[in-house]
């Protein structure tokens, strides 16, 4: 059978791109899909739901995501162990499927612009944005470094389309990148 060929339509992106066509192509869609390996539609307590609703928040409604979810991931205090991962702060990348953790902090950094603080259990110190804003943000604003520019740099790394890497034939390539490439960041 030498006939026969597979492709990814999404080889060419990044999850941050991901995240923003589906909200830019489906009103509803992204609220009606579900992604979690472990419980249908989400567990809420793994790296791949914490992940997605990170990403979800980032570029939708949070409101409706947290009602997809059932949950408010971010209020989870069990969940902080999973956020910790995904941000980076323990020196490796989650086994489960979910992006890097420059990518999660982009997320995070959108949804802390959103102005959310997750005050319902902060005050004993253990918020994920809390963990967020002294991990992440408050080096990088100690460093002199634009904060501005660290996460715009994130965007522009993981918000492209790498034209030269996926495997679809040329004819299938014509019709996907206009898609791909046609969604704003």
């Amino acid at each position: 059978m030498n006939n026969i060929h597979h492709a990814s339509l999404i080889k060419a992106i990044h999850d941050v791109k991901i995240f923003d066509l589906v909200f830019q192509l489906g009103d509803q869609l992204p609220y009606a899909t579900n992604s979690c390996n472990i419980q249908k539609p989400w567990c809420c307590r793994c790296e791949k739901c914490c992940y997605v609703f990170a990403g979800f928040c980032a570029y939708g409604d949070i409101e409706k995501v947290i009602k997809a979810f059932g949950k408010d991931l971010f209020a989870m205090e069990e969940n902080l162990h999973i956020w910790s991962e995904l941000l980076g702060l323990k020196g490796y990348i989650p086994w489960e499927c979910v992006g890097m953790p420059e990518e999660t902090q982009l997320y995070f950094y959108k949804v802390y612009q959103q102005g959310v603080r997750n005050q319902a259990f902060a005050e004993r110190g253990v918020s994920c944005i809390a963990l967020f804003e002294k991990e992440i943000l408050t080096p990088l604003q100690n460093s002199g470094k634009s904060v501005e520019n660290y996460f715009q740099q994130i965007q522009n790394q993981f918000g492209q389309v790498y034209e030269d890497h996926h495997t679809m034939p040329e004819w299938l390539w014509q019709k996907i990148s206009p898609i791909l490439g046609n969604c704003s960041q």
